[in-house]
């Protein structure tokens, strides 16, 4: 019998998504930002609705939506795996932007944690609660080192076949995963971890976006959530007043800083990198051009994986799939 693949990537900045059904189709990720707040009252007259999900025993919107509420909450510390309410509902949400509740897309589902998180049994476990109690459709999950899914991504296909170059599959190859809160790391030889090389460093895009936030909120008179930051920085122009603002000259002073801060601990980490046959550069962070190109600056072999943010989802979606004896069709 062939089962879905779900990869839940529940990121401290974003929220991605990917499912794989049981016959290889990727259904279109979802993206949106980890934020959550009590759902408000619907104002009589209103055009628009905003979806709701229930968890300990409260309505609550997410992403965007939380934004109506005036102060969403967004959770970036290992508190998010205690929290009762958090990652339920930003599963749900998921789900069911994707039309996967109620057990309609059942399958094998692998997530992950930052690297050193991962390797804590009761952090695991926690994840594991949380998503048992999101959805009742996963007919088993399996708990990862984020970084993992990048090779996931680029290893297999959507059958959970083994896929790329030799180089890839047989050689030692470094994980770069740039994430919002924190940079993960892991080796891998012949596609076997080496526990030791799971590490962890705050170094994650939301320290430079807090400054890049203080500047632009400065400059144009108008207070901004990290998202709305990250929305900016990523088109390089702000709206204001309904038109698009081109960024003041030097906003982008922290993210390049941030990036040789990033290269030099991966410096520290590795030398020059060359007992390495690739290494792979992948997250949300990884579509922020300065911090790519500060790692290959110093690493040249080192390449970008396609789609980044989802990556490491689709990687999951994809390690499920292969756990869930995926064949061919």
């Amino acid at each position: 019998m062939q089962h879905a693949g779900h990869g839940p990537n529940i990121g401290h900045g974003y929220v991605k998504y990917v499912i794989i059904d049981a016959k290889g189709c990727e259904l279109p990720p979802v993206i949106f930002p980890a934020m959550i707040s009590p759902a408000g009252r619907s104002v009589t007259g209103a055009l628009a609705h905003v979806a709701t999900v229930r968890a300990g025993g409260g309505a609550w919107w997410s992403g965007e939506d939380a934004l109506l509420a005036g102060s969403p909450l967004t959770i970036l510390a290992q508190e998010r795996l205690t929290d009762p309410v958090f990652l339920p509902v930003l599963l749900r949400s998921a789900l069911h932007r994707l039309g996967a509740l109620n057990g309609t897309a059942r399958g094998v589902c692998v997530t992950g944690l930052p690297a050193t998180w991962a390797l804590d049994h009761a952090k695991a476990r926690a994840l594991g609660a949380h998503l048992r109690d999101a959805h009742s459709g996963y007919s088993s999950i399996r708990v990862i080192p984020e970084p993992l899914g990048l090779v996931y991504a680029a290893a297999l296909d959507n059958h959970g076949h083994l896929v790329g170059d030799p180089a890839l599959l047989e050689g030692q190859i470094a994980v770069v995963d740039l994430g919002h809160h924190t940079v993960d790391l892991a080796v891998l030889r012949r596609l076997v971890p080496v526990p030791a090389s799971l590490d962890t460093y705050h170094l994650g895009t939301s320290r430079p976006l807090q400054a890049i936030r203080a500047r632009l909120s400065a400059t144009f008179e108008r207070e901004l959530t990290l998202f709305e930051t990250d929305q900016a920085v990523r088109a390089e122009a702000l709206l204001v007043a309904g038109e698009p603002r081109s960024l003041p000259h030097g906003w982008d002073r922290p993210l390049l800083q941030h990036g040789e801060a990033i290269a030099a601990r991966l410096v520290e980490a590795w030398g020059r990198g060359s007992q390495f046959d690739t290494i792979l550069i992948g997250g949300g962070g990884a579509e922020l051009a300065p911090l790519v190109t500060a790692i290959q600056q110093r690493f040249r072999h080192a390449q970008l994986v396609a789609q980044p943010q989802t990556a490491i989802a689709r990687g999951y979606a994809r390690l499920a799939r292969r756990l869930g004896g995926a064949s061919a069709p």
